[in-house]
This record gives C-alpha cells, structure tokens and sequence, in this order.
C-alpha cells in the first residue's frame, strides 16, 4: 500500500472510531474515493472488532501473584538488610538498593508478560489522531479507567486533559491540511476533559489558570487557521457571482437617479 494512502485510510479509521460514517470519510478525501472504497470490506472488519480486555478473574490472579512475590522479596531484602547494619550508613543503603533491585527486575518481567504489547504501548504514547498507534494509545487510557481505584482517578483524568492537549499543540503544528477535523474533535474531548478535572478537584488555582490558558489558545488557534480557510473558499464562490453583484449595483443606481430626479422636478413645483 502506498504510504500516502495508508495515511489516509488510518484517519479513516480513527474518525470511524469517533462516529463518522464511511461515506463521510470518502468526501472528506474525495481524491482517493477509489482507494478507500477499495479497503472498505478491512475496514468494516476493523471497526466491528470489540477491545480485548483480560477476564476480571485473569487480572485478579496476576495481581495476587505481584503481590505475593513482593511481600516474598521484601522479607528477603529485610533479612539481608538486617545482616548489614553494623556497616556504615551509606554501604548500607547501596546493599539494599542492590537487594531490592531483582525483585524490581521479577516485578516489572512479570507485569510485561502478563500485559502484552508493553513495548508497543509505550511508543503509542506519544502518538496523535491520525497515527497508526494511536487508537492502542486509547484503548490503553479506558483499560486504566477500568482498573484504577476511584479516589486514584482524579489523576488519570488530569494525564487524559493533558495528552489531549498535547495532541491539539501537536496537530496545529504540522503542515497537514486534512488535520483539521482532528483538531476539532480533540477540542470537544478537551472541554470534556476539563470539567470531569473540575468535578473530580484535580485542580489547584495556578493550574488550572494555566490550562485555561492552554484551551483557549488551542482554540483561537484552531479558529484562526481553518476559519481562514474556509473564508478563502467562500470567496473564491463570490468571485464568480462578481458580474451579477456589479449589475444589481448599476440597477439599484439607476433606481436611486430616477427617484432623485422625480424628487427635484417635484422640489421645482414647489419653487414655483
């Protein structure tokens, strides 16, 4: 598949995933209807595939066996600690990191093989609407959704508004024209976003002066680039009707004289 057109269908699908139809992704890249058509049967399959999600007793078990080799660990690293506190303080504190650092090492080996595509999460972080990874990138923020504790959510929602806005700069930055219906959705997301954090307190003063300050810039910016656009266009239609604007101007001055001059013979009556 040709790069650019692999672009463009990745899009497709990232706007399918916010609600738009196949006929509105066609018209939005009129120029590669014939492509899209064509991969149109991959991606009905795609959008009709449901996240993959662990079972809730799958999930239970790993986290049981995290825990049980920490606390396991932890009473190894006690009793090797505890055999070198004669020893200076800060000897001390190195034997201990180096204890404490295999079962880091078993700890974080055993999360990656529980939870795979680790490695392919972690450079769906960076990623924006449009991008191959991103739709990982959101499947990955609802599975946290699901599994964080209530009173750890405030935080999850304030990383969310903020990826968000990253994702907004990031857009509006590059030179891709097609960007700006991304921007939009992430702009609807983004307000979202902002009063979940408020209902859920995440915000202190400072911060949140600072993120308004963010929204708001995203959003004049946003007007600023694609309103633009859109007037460009609207004026291109008015050029043409430029003709018909000038006749209707000289029929309207003609209309204007005869009255003036009705209104002067009428003003030499009464001179008279």
């Amino acid at each position: 598949m040709d790069k650019k057109i692999e672009k463009i269908i990745y899009k497709c699908l990232f706007l399918m995933e916010k609600g738009h139809s196949l006929d509105e992704c066609i018209n939005k890249f009129e120029d590669h209807r014939d492509e899209i058509s064509e991969y149109f049967k991959t991606i009905k399959n795609i959008k009709s595939l449901e996240v993959v999600m662990p079972e809730k007793d799958y999930r239970k078990n790993s986290l049981a066996q995290v825990i049980g080799e920490a606390k396991r660990r932890e009473n190894i690293s006690s009793e090797k600690a505890a055999s070198a506190a004669a020893m200076k303080w800060d000897m001390s504190t190195a034997k201990k990191r180096l204890i404490l650092r295999p079962a880091m090492i078993f700890l974080v080996f055993l999360v990656l093989s529980t939870f795979s595509f680790a490695g392919t999460l972690f450079a769906s972080q960076e990623t924006v609407p449009g991008q191959v990874l991103y739709p990982l990138k959101r499947s990955f923020e609802d599975f946290k959704l699901i599994v964080y504790p209530e009173n750890k959510k405030d935080g999850l929602h304030f990383q969310f508004l903020n990826n968000r806005i990253y994702e907004a700069n990031t857009l509006l930055e590059s030179d891709d024209p097609d960007t700006g219906i991304f921007v939009g959705d992430l702009i609807d997301e983004i307000d979202e976003e902002y009063y979940t954090c408020r209902q859920y307190n995440c915000f202190s003063t400072r911060d949140e002066d600072m993120i308004l300050d963010s929204i708001n810039n995203i959003k004049n910016r946003y007007r600023n680039r694609y309103k633009n656009n859109q007037d460009k266009d609207k004026g291109s239609g008015q050029d043409k009707n430029t003709g018909n604007d000038q006749e209707e101007d000289m029929g309207s001055d003609q209309q204007k004289t005869g009255n003036g001059g009705q209104q002067n013979k009428g003003g030499g009556k009464n001179g008279k």
